[in-house]
C-alpha cells in the first residue's frame, strides 16, 4: 500500500512538474519566431547559399547579372530561385518571403 501510494504522490509531483515547465517555454527560448514575416538575410539567403553558391554569390558566374544575396533580386526573378530548390519546406518558405515582398513593392 505504501508503494502505491508513493508512486502516486510521485507522479503527482512530476504532472505538476510538467505543466509547470510547459508554461515556461516560450518560442524564443525553443529558436521559434513568432512573427509571421519571414527574414531575408536569416531565414531565405542560407537556403540559397546552400542550393546556389557559388554562381550566384560573389565571384560566381551569374553574379552580375542575378546576385542572389539582394532580397529585391528574388523577388524580381521568382522563376529562376526556385530551379534549384527541391526541399518542400525551403521552397514554401522563400515563396513566403516573395509574396511577402510582392506586396510590400506595391
Amino acid at each position: 500500500m505504501r508503494t502505491i501510494l508513493t508512486l502516486i504522490i510521485c507522479g503527482s509531483y512530476f504532472w505538476a512538474c510538467h505543466l509547470k515547465a510547459e508554461e515556461n517555454i516560450s518560442p524564443k527560448k525553443v529558436g521559434l519566431t513568432t512573427k509571421d514575416t519571414v527574414n531575408f538575410k536569416t531565414q531565405v539567403q542560407p537556403i540559397l547559399i546552400k542550393n546556389c553558391s557559388p554562381c550566384h554569390f560573389p565571384g560566381g558566374k551569374l553574379y552580375e547579372k542575378l546576385p542572389f544575396d539582394k532580397g529585391e533580386t528574388i523577388v524580381n526573378h521568382e522563376a529562376g530561385v526556385f530551379k534549384r530548390l527541391k526541399k518542400e519546406d525551403e521552397v514554401k518558405l522563400v515563396k513566403q518571403y516573395i509574396e511577402e515582398n510582392k506586396k510590400s513593392n506595391l
